[in-house]
């Protein structure tokens, strides 16, 4: 028997791995792989990361001080209490106190002087627990203060309408228009509102027209308009100056929004916070990084001198077309449905449409000139990075993140409910959790050679208190798939002892130490260390590009509010990657500047570091000319090209565009007419869009770098490489369903190791050209390919299929509730304590314990389903602890006349959701019950020999 198939117990259970093709799986039997021995530190680097992660690899977390009822000692405490769970960094992040007994604390104003001291508490106080800090500029989102006026302010240009008919001399008032035009947003009550325009068009149109501006008197209470023959639209443009407030701003940095397409504005806002605050902690090791947290503009799209920007910028005067382009805003900026328009078809749809494809792209140009760019330059200019979240109807999707320091994404909790039964749950399946916004910003990262990719992660608005560790490492996961390498959890409520139980809750997951899990908490943020440090560390694969129908959609439909869009165009546009990676290949998204920049050449389009020799077009008609032509440059070097649905056929713009659209289709002609045998059109994809990527494989003779025996929508995974190391991360979102996969790597070379992110251990797998992996619920798994010296693994025999299963039924059950009560019961078998109306509203630790008879034979026991954190043992030798995934135990020999021991940690939302009076209900009040406890069925497991050779 050679050492590397010596045996060890413990440790394989950990591993999940089948060892050798055809091999049953590794995971469910009582041996072990051995881990790899020292190795040189200079030599493996990247291991000696992982294993001892950074701080700089560690969560952080949005620390939200709420209200700014500040103590130093508190905010001392609470740095002890991140450290000590494993935490690398914090995020200050003053906020508007969100309710409960206040304690009598006041608060402290945005850069009064008692504020900055404290701000000096947590910098000098986190440096010396070694915890990194950054810090949002001003409060809440977006940015604003109380000390903004006039023009500084956001400004938005929207519109009301109606249907009139003449000839007669009709009186309108003023308020009337205005009122019915304001945006209904986060209003600031302090707004200005102003009739722009009067604007008289037909009521139908097929060429366009100009509209026939109405002269008025802007201070009359009314407006007379004299009107034709016949039925006519009326349109009252109105002017909206400081209409949108800070959301959740606390004291000082609440009131008006700042207007983020004025350079000035911009630039007195950001300098009132480094005048006040820089100097005075230039002694202290301050800040990595300034953030910028959600950019819900609610729609602003004006400023001072927007008409002469957009005619510089354009070269003609969008004015006649506003009418037909702006509409009635609601909330975050959304259209609102109804109102009389013009109905448009023919030439005049088309010019209409053109034309706003340019006022929306004007608006995203003057805001990454006047604010993006501005902002990282303040910040760098401060000895800061800047990080920020630059997505939302106003920014390019991609375009955005490029200037950014460390540009950041969102991956959500999301709680569903079942009506029929009353319960709550998450799928995290059907719905994943990383947002629309997470594979362009990932994309931008690497498109532009940075190294982090930031996401405000485990965000959590519909399942607060109800989620466990294993959703959190699910969630986290779907994060790292989509290209995230940097957890900024979401969030620390900054809560002193003394406030009654929950304690101040703004938002979040209640990463905190009164939740029943937060003992644990630490097993969770060290594994998640382990894997943003090989992922920060190591680059991120793709072969493939992906390009969205932006044009397209801002054309027909403008931009959308991101990360949640309102219309996805197509509407299956942001399953498309992840079909991708769950069929073994990997993608990056793209767009036209970036296609335009690259060079093609073997076979590739090269940007930067990237190569891609696949590019995928999403039901794209329009595109720009430039990008047109180096779509032909890449066909004719090599590269394969796969247009979904649609080929495009026309440019975007209203300038030249009869020139441009003969420019785009004359040369897509002429690029399918010389290259047919490397150009595919493929069709939509209908339900399964796994099933489809999969048959695209096929079609279009698309490699996978990772052969999957049975691709499926529950299983995931990504690529990294770095000098001499192939890098696989493997992830099941489901939490019911096992996986066991057989999977092949045909390009990988060198001796394939698995890394174990909880232990930091490494063990070596055997060099068969297939691999099989089990995947139990919640779990991943992390396979490195090395080129070193390291021997594969030999092999191990193949072990029976049949499991001999022992069902245990006769527990003891004993409740020991969080308020201090305790109760005890027998039952027949464990269940789920939200079904039954006695223990629906628990919270706590509940043990369970049997006695077993008989048992010789079994080796292990499994515990079923488990709705929390599991600890056993038999008798008093503990056995283990499970926070995710199978909750399987191995017995250590003949376990008969022992009393088995479960403990299990359960949530606390159903306790608060049964507290109507708790300061903290609303945020479990809608919603069902969440599942908790021991479920089971619980079962000892018997096998046959295991023969190692």
């Amino acid at each position: 028997m050679s050492e590397n198939s010596s045996l060890s117990r413990r440790t394989f259970l950990k591993s999940g791995v089948i060892l050798t093709a055809g091999a049953q799986v590794a995971g469910m039997y009582p041996f072990s792989i051995p881990a790899v021995g020292a190795t040189d530190d200079a030599a493996d680097r990247l291991y000696e990361l992982f294993k001892n992660p950074p701080t700089t690899a560690k969560p952080f977390v949005r620390w939200w001080w709420n209200g700014d009822r500040l103590s130093a000692d508190e905010i001392l405490r609470e740095l002890d209490l991140m450290r000590d769970a494993g935490i690398g960094g914090v995020e200050i992040n003053p906020i508007l106190f969100p309710g409960g007994p206040d304690l009598g604390i006041p608060s402290l104003p945005w850069l009064s002087q008692e504020w900055i001291d404290m701000v000096k508490v947590a910098l000098k106080g986190a440096a010396e627990r070694g915890i990194i800090c950054d810090i949002i500029v001003g409060s809440g989102w977006p940015f604003g203060a109380e000390i903004l006026e006039g023009d500084d302010r956001s400004q938005l240009m929207t519109l009301t309408s109606r249907k009139i008919s003449g000839p007669e001399k009709v009186s309108i008032k003023t308020e009337e228009l205005v009122n019915d035009a304001k945006p209904r947003v986060h209003a600031y009550k302090g707004a200005t509102n102003e009739l722009y325009a009067i604007a008289l068009a037909p009521v139908s149109m097929e060429k366009f027209v100009a509209p026939t501006w109405v002269p008025f008197d802007g201070n009359s209470p009314s407006i007379e308009v004299d009107v034709p023959a016949g039925e006519h639209i009326l349109y009252a443009l109105v002017k909206c100056t400081g209409f949108q407030a800070v959301i959740n701003g606390a004291p000082g940095a609440a009131g008006p929004v700042l207007n983020h397409y004025s350079k000035e504005a911009t630039e007195k806002f950001l300098n009132r916070m480094s005048d006040a605050l820089f100097p005075q902690i230039k002694d202290l090791k301050g800040f990595r990084a300034l953030f910028c947290d959600s950019m819900e503009l609610e729609g602003a799209n004006w400023c001072p001198d927007f008409l002469e920007e957009f005619k510089r910028r354009r070269g003609y005067d969008i004015k006649p077309y506003l009418p037909f382009i702006l509409f009635k805003v609601g909330s975050m900026g959304s259209k609102v449905a109804g109102g009389e328009i013009t109905k448009l078809t023919g030439e005049a749809q088309d010019a209409v449409s053109r034309a706003r494809y340019d006022f929306y792209t004007t608006c995203m140009a003057i805001i990454t000139d006047r604010f993006l760019i501005t902002y990282t330059k303040w910040c760098n200019e401060h000895g800061f990075k800047s990080r920020m979240q630059p997505y939302g109807n106003e920014f390019h999707p991609l375009e955005a993140s490029l200037p950014i320091d460390i540009p950041e994404c969102e991956t959500w909790i999301w709680g569903r409910s079942n009506n029929q039964d009353n319960s709550t749950y998450i799928d995290f399946v059907n719905n994943n959790s990383a947002t629309n916004v997470n594979k362009y910003v990932a994309s931008a990262v690497h498109l532009s050679g940075k190294k982090i990719c930031s996401c405000e992660e485990i965000t959590n608005t519909t399942y607060v208190f109800r989620t466990t560790l294993e959703q959190v490492k699910i969630c986290g996961d779907q994060s790292n798939l989509s290209g995230v390498n940097h957890s900024i959890l979401h969030g620390f409520n900054y809560s002193p002892l003394e406030v009654p139980f929950p304690g101040w809750i703004r938002y979040g997951t209640f990463f905190n130490e009164r939740n029943t899990w937060w003992p644990y908490f630490k097993q969770w943020s060290a594994y998640k260390a382990r894997l943003s440090a090989l992922l920060q560390e190591t680059e991120a694969f793709a072969d493939i590009a992906v390009l969205h129908p932006l044009a397209d959609m801002w054309t027909l439909h403008g931009p959308q509010r991101d990360p949640f869009p309102g219309l996805q165009y197509p509407p299956y546009q942001y399953k498309v990657w992840e079909a991708i990676h769950k069929n073994g290949n990997a993608c990056d998204y793209t767009c036209e500047s970036i296609i335009q920049k690259s060079k093609a050449e073997n076979g590739a389009l090269k940007y930067g570091t990237r190569s891609y020799n696949t590019l995928l077009l999403l039901e794209v008609e329009t595109i720009q000319p430039a990008t047109a032509k180096a779509l032909a440059k890449f066909v004719a070097k090599g590269g394969k090209l796969v247009f979904v649905a649609k080929e495009p056929y026309k440019s975007p713009g209203l300038v030249n565009h009869v020139k441009n659209d003969k420019a785009v289709a004359k040369t897509i002609a002429a690029m399918k007419k010389a290259h047919p045998q490397r150009i595919f059109t493929v069709a939509a994809p209908q339900d399964d869009i796994v099933a489809w990527w999969g048959a695209l494989q096929k079609q279009c003779d698309i490699k996978p770098y990772m052969n999957i025996d049975r691709p499926n929508k529950c299983v995931s995974q990504i690529r990294h490489r770095a000098p001499g190391k192939d890098i696989f991360f493997l992830s099941n979102a489901s939490q019911n369903e096992r996986f066991q996969l057989k999977i092949s790597f045909p390009d990988t070379k060198g001796v394939p190791q698995l890394w174990d992110a909880e232990t930091g251990e490494r063990r070596p797998l055997p060099a068969d050209k297939v691999m099989s992996i089990d995947l139990p619920p919640a779990t991943s798994q992390l396979i490195v390919f090395e080129e070193s010296d390291i021997r594969p693994l030999i092999g191990v025999a193949p072990v029976p299929t049949s499991e001999d299963l022992l069902k245990l039924s006769g527990w003891t059950m004993r409740l020991e509730h969080i308020d201090g009560d305790v109760q005890t019961r027998d039952i027949d078998e464990p269940f789920d304590l939200s079904r039954n109306a006695a223990t629906r509203s628990f919270a706590g630790t509940v043990y369970y314990e049997k006695k077993l008879d008989n048992v010789r034979g079994y080796s292990m026991v499994d515990l079923g389903k488990v709705e929390g954190v599991s600890e056993a043992w038999l008798d008093d030798v503990p056995l283990g602890v499970h926070w995710y995934g199978r909750h399987l135990y191995a017995l250590h020999g003949d376990a008969s006349g022992k009393t088995l021991k479960i403990k299990v940690i359960t949530v606390v939302g159903n306790y608060i959701k049964a507290l109507p009076q708790n300061h903290a209900h609303g945020w479990v009040r809608s919603g069902g019950w969440a599942p908790m406890g021991l479920i089971g069925p619980v079962q000892l497991i018997g096998h046959g020999p295991l023969i190692a050779y």
